[in-house]
């Protein structure tokens, strides 16, 4: 047994409740359809026998409408019985607020949202944003949901930020070596079909220790969460401020100077010169340098041309 090991610690069956019934919140929030009894059973209770699922998920049901989240049943689905969130019941109707009354809220509310010993700080911080655009304290951004079904690792990841606990994982570097790290989960986003956490090492060089780097979660194969080692983030962490264009998603391999439509010109580093190009098809940039670019996205421009014609033929 080694260092890590000793770190290790089972959650305690008040947690993994606790865990469930967020996770089903969150899904019966993003859901677009009714969800079946068998799916919960399947997803959120797997190891229990169908008399143990029943009387769980009634109580679940009791917690989530302590906490405003109530469900209700939906339309039989090929059989079985389905359960949706009674809107009407669970969600205040909008009422916004004017420009002085959301700058109070943020007066009022941005030492809690600040102190990193509140333990909905962020989510508090997530609340502000929404309520007034100007206020600039979110450490997260949306990550949709089936993002999540293809890649477990987010999940145990989110946990870990929440409780503030370090994370042990394997993790294959871009040039396909896999190394183990002891990292600080500072926030998440979503880019290019793939999901990014920005984090801090606890383990290695001195000058690497509580330097956020981003890592490709699609890479992450394994993680422990260390319960025994916590961290404190930021107060001036954004995840926003890591948040790059497509084709910067890897180390620069030189730097390319855009004409956008409003006739500004931008100089950006790039990575992946075909997603440059596509993101300045997508956004009507045109490249001015270097020439292989620009020679790409013109290559690009006349396959579209011919795409048109063969249509149009």
């Amino acid at each position: 047994m080694d260092a890590w090991d000793d770190d290790f610690r089972e959650p305690t069956e008040d947690e993994r409740s606790a865990r469930r019934v967020l996770a089903i919140a969150i899904a019966f929030s993003n859901a677009r359809r009714p969800l079946t009894t068998p799916e919960l059973h399947r997803e959120y209770y797997p190891h229990m026998s169908d008399m143990t699922f029943r009387k769980t998920f009634l109580r679940d049901r009791e917690r989530l409408a302590s906490a405003g989240l109530l469900l209700q049943n939906g339309p039989t689905v090929d059989g079985f019985a389905s359960w949706k969130v009674d809107e009407t019941s669970s969600f205040v109707r909008e009422n916004p607020l004017s420009a002085q009354d959301a700058l109070v809220l943020d007066l009022m509310l941005l030492p809690l949202a600040s102190d990193p010993s509140f333990p909905y700080s962020r989510d508090l911080r997530h609340a502000l944003n929404k309520i007034d655009r100007s206020f600039d304290g979110s450490s997260c951004a949306a990550i949709p949901p089936e993002a999540r079904k293809r890649n477990n690792s987010i999940s145990r990841l989110e946990d870990c930020m929440t409780a503030r606990h370090a994370a042990r994982v394997q993790y294959t570097r871009a040039d396909g070596q896999t190394t183990r790290r002891i990292l600080a989960p500072y926030g998440f986003f979503f880019l290019n079909e793939s999901t990014y956490m920005v984090a801090a090492r606890l383990d290695g060089d001195e000058a690497d220790v509580d330097t956020p780097h981003t890592y490709n979660l699609d890479r992450v194969s394994s993680v422990t969460e260390l319960a025994k080692t916590t961290y404190r983030l930021p107060l001036d962490f954004d995840v926003r401020d890591y948040i790059k264009l497509p084709f910067q998603m890897g180390p620069a391999r030189y730097t390319a100077t855009f004409r956008m439509p409003n006739e500004d010109v931008v100089t950006e580093p790039v990575y992946d010169t075909d997603k440059a190009v596509s993101w300045a098809l997508a956004k009507g940039a045109r490249p001015l340098e270097p020439p292989s670019l620009v020679e790409a996205w013109v290559d690009a421009l006349q396959g579209v041309a011919k795409g048109v014609d063969h249509e149009q033929a």
